[in-house]
């Protein structure tokens, strides 16, 4: 799996959302699910990014109608895994509703619950039904605006959004701004199941440590190289052993550093090979 993309659902093992320990299993169930395609949204994006790159590069022009192809394929792709998104966002939904009606459910869960649903109906909203059904049955019918007659047209706009043509006048749109929306929704989704039903730190904490030392760990290694240079091991081994402890726990909790950061950090205990 794509090392930008957390598997945040880990963090929910064995927390019990409630008395039924088949329910516990069902919920972390459907999480799991839904976070599979939220995965496939984020990466059929970059995917998407990847290839129309390719597609704009004059070097390449000869494979730019092969990449153009591969971009609609994508954008497909993409759309359809946004509706599976939505219909299992819907079982969950009423998964949850259920429950609150049998199980004690805290209120300040439900009221915070209720919130991350508005968001996230909101988000799902913007992708109707209509380009959806045109791709899964397609009419293979024209846009036409006035003389203009259209077959489809890809259209890479200055904000970056990705425009296809799918049939009659539908459209499907692959945007950033959905992406990096729908991905702050899911770990605030994760962070509420683990601000009631746990005592684990929140998912935003954890995220916010790790870009802290991805970020820094060319200080923190010139911090350990200093300490050695002035004889100071103690301090030395304090620097080598607050990094692992960090790893470690990060790992354990589903959010791991990148292996960049690994590499270079451990390369000063193992030597080159570890970068190799």
């Amino acid at each position: 799996m794509n090392e930008s993309f957390l598997r945040l659902t880990s963090r929910l093992h064995f927390i019990q959302f409630c008395s039924d320990h088949y329910k516990n299993i069902e919920i972390w169930h459907y999480l799991s699910v839904l976070e599979n395609y939220i995965y496939g949204v984020k990466s059929q994006y970059d995917r998407i990014r990847e290839n129309m790159s390719k597609m704009i590069d004059f070097n390449s022009l000869p494979h730019s109608q092969i990449e153009s192809t591969q971009v609609s394929l994508d954008v497909y792709y993409y759309t359809l895994t946004w509706d599976k998104i939505s219909k299992t966002y819907d079982k969950f939904k009423r998964l949850i509703n259920s429950l609150q009606k049998t199980e004690p459910i805290p209120k300040l869960f439900n009221d915070d619950f209720k919130e991350l649903k508005r968001r996230l109906d909101h988000l799902l909203g913007e992708f109707r039904n209509e380009v959806r059904n045109e791709y899964e049955h397609p009419s293979l019918e024209p846009n036409r605006v006035g003389n203009i007659t259209d077959w489809g047209s890809l259209f890479v706009h200055n904000n970056g959004d990705i425009k296809v043509h799918v049939g009659k006048d539908q459209f499907s749109v692959a945007q950033k701004g959905h992406v990096d929306r729908l991905i702050l929704i899911w770990i605030d989704l994760i962070d509420v199941f683990l601000k009631h039903f746990s005592d684990k730190p929140s998912s935003h904490d954890l995220i916010h440590l790790k870009n802290h030392i991805e970020q820094h760990i060319d200080e923190i290694i010139d911090e350990y190289n200093n300490y050695l240079h002035d004889n100071r091991k103690e301090e030395a081994n304090g620097v080598i052993g607050q990094f692992l402890r960090a790893e470690i726990f990060l790992t354990k909790e589903g959010i791991p550093l990148s292996q960049d950061a690994i590499g270079k950090f451990h390369s000063l205990l193992f030597g080159e090979e570890f970068e190799n």
